[in-house]
């Protein structure tokens, strides 16, 4: 494989792996899907702020991974780009 696709799958993958940071992060704050949607099986403001420190180091890791396999994606797909261009 050369370097324009295996940036181009760092990349996809830097999407992949912020959209589940962001997903799992907001599953920890909801907590899970409800069952049934009333005001008596709400979630108190305490226990929602707890769930969401709990997941917010996790969070920030998970951010820091995507977001560097999207940036070295992106350099090594750029690169490859500069590969290909004629040296006057």
């Amino acid at each position: 494989m050369d370097r324009r696709t295996i940036g181009r799958a760092c990349v996809g993958c830097g999407i992949l792996v912020l959209a589940w940071a962001a997903l799992s992060f907001t599953s920890a704050s909801i907590g899970g899907r409800p069952e049934v949607v009333t005001f008596a099986n709400r979630r108190p403001y305490n226990q929602v702020k707890r769930a969401a420190h709990a997941a917010f180091l996790p969070l920030v890791l998970r951010v820091a991974l995507g977001m560097g396999l999207l940036v070295g994606g992106a350099r090594l797909a750029g690169s490859a780009n500069a590969d290909d261009e004629p040296k006057a």
